[in-house]
């Protein structure tokens, strides 16, 4: 089965809504899970693993620390899909008195889709590194303006691959990033440093590391173009799942509503 991204993009925002995800967080939701779909980084399953615990009531984000170089960020457990478009503003704005920084955002969900907020990042002019954690490996987006798409690495163990950022960056002390410590951690690095980063992309996509799986510029540009030229391939079934699921919820919540008085 294949849609366009108007398609998806009205499917996924309607069943946001249906959970009673904000207007606002719904739009931006189904940008991300859209385009990560058409990036070929599986939207739709994402979605499907989060949809029974996301939250329809978004509770403002709580700074639990902050320093020039990182904030410390409650994600209040809320889906990374939904959190991350506000965590990159937040890099952005921090951005615009230096050269560098960072959040660590916790309590939420970090996943592949994080790579449309490295590619929004880079369309403001900035570059931009995502690290996260999920069982049996660890992975990193990194996005530069002065590329369309995102590089994406996923390794067992990127310990080694941060030292290589630090060192690139020349991050050290307080500044230099480090692993997240659980699963549902993510940090966003955001700089202005594009040469670096540039290189630091040029670097990871000529190595020949057997243990690392990497998504190249390239690999990503030709899967962004054959979706747009003949529609996203998707499973029909995990389509028709989403909607009924996304229908139960809109009925449950109105039921809800009604019990309490409303309408």
């Amino acid at each position: 089965m294949r849609v366009s991204h108007i398609e998806l993009y009205t499917h996924c925002k309607k069943i946001f809504q249906a959970c009673g995800v904000p207007y606002g967080y719904a739009e931006e939701g189904a940008e991300t899970v859209a385009n990560a779909e058409f990036l070929g980084l599986y939207g739709l399953q994402q979605l499907s693993d989060e949809l029974p615990n996301l939250q329809s009531q978004l509770e403002e984000l709580k700074i639990v620390s902050e320093t020039a170089q990182l904030t410390v960020i409650n994600g209040g457990k809320q889906s990374g899909m939904l959190l991350g478009k506000a965590c990159a503003d937040y890099v952005i704005a921090r951005l615009q008195n230096q050269q560098s920084t960072a959040v660590c955002i916790k309590q939420t969900t970090p996943s592949r889709v994080l790579a449309q907020q490295a590619m929004y990042m880079s369309k403001k002019g900035l570059g931009s590194i995502i690290l996260y954690k999920l069982r049996g490996h660890s992975s990193l987006i990194i996005a530069s303006p002065s590329m369309e798409f995102p590089v994406m690495i996923h390794k067992r163990n990127n310990a080694d691959i941060v030292e290589i950022i630090n060192k690139q960056l020349r991050l050290t002390g307080d500044k230099a990033l480090v692993l997240p410590e659980t699963f549902t951690d993510f940090f966003m690095f955001g700089t202005k440093s594009i040469e670096a980063i540039d290189q630091l992309i040029e670097q990871f996509e000529q190595t020949i590391d057997p243990s690392c799986i990497i998504t190249t510029t390239e690999d990503f540009e030709q899967k962004w173009i054959s979706s747009w030229e003949n529609g996203a391939e998707i499973n029909k079934e995990l389509w028709m799942d989403l909607n009924e699921t996304g229908k139960r919820m809109l009925v449950e919540s109105t039921d809800q509503s009604r019990s309490h008085g409303a309408g």
